[in-house]
């Protein structure tokens, strides 16, 4: 299977597409933002504001927040405290991450399970100005849940045969992706 200019062929091809596309939709994501507030500005200095921008903008950084999230699990970079994590013995580091990653992964579950009756109180309620349903806003919540608890999977599996927390980035055309991610080596 061939998607733009990648072939899929094993699992880390997709995960290196899904990687790829999650970094598109970023860029346009914030290239929306930023027009977004540029047009508020603007049409309020002309005399004439936009009602549209506030909730758009409102609306597309919650999801990029999602993509942010799901970054920071991938390379796990999220803020914590590990100085005694560390001083411990490589073996019990790992199982200690192992050990927290399935309890995120039974949290963020029952987070993904309760989305679900937000979702749909929430799919009667519109956001004024855009004329879409509220839905949209709390269904980055299913999005969040899915890629964490993915990602969260993938470093179990990641723990147990590499003996590694991080996957390694898979980086075959980097000089077609926007900006070049590379392990220090």
């Amino acid at each position: 299977m061939k998607v733009g200019k990648i072939k899929i062929q094993t699992p880390a091809d997709a995960v290196h597409a899904l990687e790829k596309l999650e970094q598109y939709v970023a860029v346009i994501l914030f290239n929306v933002i930023l027009f977004s507030l540029f047009w508020q500005a603007v049409s309020r200095k002309i005399g004439s504001p936009s009602a549209w921008t506030d909730e758009t903008s409102r609306l597309l950084f919650v999801w990029m927040g999602v993509l942010g999230c799901h970054l920071a699990q991938r390379e796990n970079i999220h803020v914590r405290i590990d100085a005694i994590l560390l001083s411990l013995p490589k073996k019990f580091q790992l199982f200690i991450e192992a050990f927290i990653n399935v309890v995120m992964i039974g949290l963020l579950s029952m987070v993904f399970y309760y989305t679900i009756s937000i979702v749909q109180r929430k799919s009667y309620t519109p956001l004024v100005t855009l004329g879409i349903s509220e839905s949209w806003l709390y269904g980055a919540m299913f999005l969040w849940t899915a890629l964490t608890i993915l990602e969260m999977i993938a470093q179990l599996v990641n723990i147990v045969k590499n003996g590694e927390v991080v996957r390694a980035w898979v980086v075959e055309d980097s000089k077609n992706d926007f900006y070049d991610i590379k392990e220090a080596e």
